[in-house]
């Protein structure tokens, strides 16, 4: 029997989903590790060094002394590299679609800001499109494939409280 074009886009759609947790997944492995990508090798946070200490060379426009001033914050430090550990897992195992859905749009724009106007595309830049694409998975049914979303929906919290699904 053939797939569906709906089913089929679904797969796909997951396999953005799981591409999207990754890149949180790897920048998190990398900013604790150091690992010679966009961390330079022993300058994990390992090593002692702030994962957001990075913000002080990227920042620029009008929110650029904003951010430079969150820039090695330990708080800081902590809430970057668990929204990136939590919304990276939780885009991989395809659960909590609504929070993580809410999150992730918020930290590309976040991400977004740091750089206004955009220093690589003046009219539209990759974060705006992965929170475009995380839309399209939320909306589209691309956390019920490839995911434990419907063993998790089927919790018991989750049934009570709709918001955690």
């Amino acid at each position: 029997m053939e797939m569906e074009k709906e089913e089929l886009g679904r797969y796909f759609l997951a396999i953005v989903r799981i591409g999207m947790g990754w890149l949180l997944l790897w920048s998190f492995f990398d900013k604790v590790f150091g690992l010679g990508f966009s961390t330079p090798a022993g300058g994990g946070w390992i090593d002692g060094v702030s994962p957001s200490s990075y913000i002080s060379y990227v920042a620029s426009g009008p929110l650029a002394d904003f951010y430079i001033s969150l820039g090695g914050n330990v708080f800081v430090d902590i809430l970057m590299m668990a929204g990136l550990l939590c919304i990276g897992g939780t885009l991989i195992f395809g659960f909590a679609s609504k929070i993580c859905t809410a999150a992730f749009i918020a930290f590309m724009l976040i991400m977004f800001s740091l750089q206004l106007p955009p220093n690589d595309n003046p009219i539209i830049n990759y974060k705006v499109l992965l929170a475009v694409a995380m839309l399209a998975i939320y909306y589209m049914g691309g956390f019920e494939k490839l995911s434990i979303y419907n063993w998790y929906k089927e919790l018991a919290i989750v049934r009570r409280f709709p918001i955690l699904e």
